[in-house]
């Protein structure tokens, strides 16, 4: 098995070194018409960008946090520039390959190449700026869903959080607006639905993120479940124990009875089954003793599974995970792997509400998608 993971590694380190080997010739090019750089310097620049981010995650233990969190956040928006480079660099060659073989052959003069760099540089400029707004402001979407339940007799606001994803790109500050976005909007109840953590503990720990949530004003609480994120911090017992001394139930294939007219059940994300010995309890098990006249809303990280759902006769399902695919075209592969990847979907009596997150993994860039809260005036 050890030896099956370390060939995998190999292939991928080896991937990514030619990958980026490949984007490092196309912009050594693009430069030497423009100006010219040694060589050795580009390239010293060149793979300390694109190594930060490995360097980061594997050297935090003999660097300074400054610089780990420093080199995490350049590695970061290096990766989110590496896919737009891998989806435009082919084609721009493909292109001058046919101006090449054309009767425009004349037109490929080193001002063709200056003007053709100058604004692929605009362009990658314009979508990190536009991208990093994204993932920084925040907007509201609203719903107002129909629970058709005899016991529920007033509309209750519900806000929902998900994707949050706190660690050395997400910080207090953010979590800080976070918090103060969800009170202007005077939840009933506010719900978290996974990813609270970005896969290491470590930052939530070192600068005491967990208080934050205790700020947090609703009538009748705060309820989360955990993402897989939270999950690969192997350290979901002391998540747990901290957002809990600050005001967060967290439900853990568990339910509770709010204003005796809604159960909330969350449920453990599906990968608690590769992460953890316990396998996470059937939605139709967590519902059977459950009274059927009062409105049940399930929080469930990930939106693969409203079937199951639809079958335990839940009213209103909230998820988030799929970040609406964080990073066009990214968003065309979550439309397909999800019948819902955003949004709000009635799928007979079941509701359900997917949003794209209030966080950023990776990249803190945002193309196609926005750093949300959700609102749902349940009635």
């Amino acid at each position: 098995m050890k030896v099956k993971y370390i060939l995998i590694l190999v292939l991928f380190s080896l991937l990514y070194f030619l990958i980026n080997y490949y984007i490092g010739r196309k912009i050594l090019n693009g430069f030497n018409y423009i100006f010219k750089i040694s060589p050795l310097v580009f390239w010293i620049i060149f793979w300390v960008l694109a190594l930060s981010y490995i360097i980061s995650m594997f050297l935090n233990k003999f660097i300074s946090p400054n610089l780990t969190n420093f080199l995490y956040l350049i590695g970061s928006y290096w990766m989110g520039l590496l896919m737009y480079t891998l989806l435009t660099f082919p084609i721009i060659g493909i292109i001058n390959i046919i101006i090449s073989k054309s009767h425009l052959s004349n037109n490929l003069t080193d001002k063709y190449y200056i003007y053709q760099t100058i604004l692929i540089a605009l362009v990658f400029i314009i979508i990190t700026t536009i991208g990093s707004f994204n993932a920084k402001n925040s907007y509201v979407t609203s719903f107002d869903i129909d629970i058709d339940k005899p016991s529920f007799k007033e509309p209750v606001n519900v806000i929902m959080v998900s994707d949050i994803h706190l660690g050395n790109i997400v910080k207090n500050k953010k979590l800080s607006n976070m918090v103060k976005e969800i009170n202007d909007l005077n939840p009933d109840i506010v719900i978290i639905a996974g990813d609270i953590i970005d896969s290491d503990i470590k930052p939530f720990l070192n600068t005491n993120m967990g208080r934050e949530f205790s700020k947090i004003k609703s009538t009748y609480g705060t309820y989360a479940t955990l993402g897989n994120h939270d999950l690969m911090t192997k350290a979901e017992t002391q998540i747990v124990k901290i957002l809990e001394e600050n005001s967060v139930k967290v439900l853990r294939d568990e339910s509770i009875l709010i204003n005796d007219s809604i159960y909330i059940i969350g449920r453990d994300d599906i990968t608690i089954n590769r992460f953890s010995e316990n396998d996470r309890a059937s939605l139709l098990d967590l519902t059977h003793n459950l009274d059927k006249s009062k409105a049940l809303i399930v929080i469930d990280h990930n939106p693969k599974y409203i079937n199951e759902s639809l079958n335990a006769n839940i009213d209103l399902q909230l998820s988030g995970h799929t970040h609406k695919g964080q990073i066009a075209p990214g968003n065309l592969v979550t439309n397909k792997m999800f019948e819902i990847d955003y949004g709000y979907l009635k799928k007979d009596n079941l509701n359900v509400v997917v949003s794209s997150g209030y966080g950023t993994w990776g990249p803190p860039i945002r193309i196609g998608s926005r750093s949300e809260i959700v609102q749902m005036n349940l009635h």
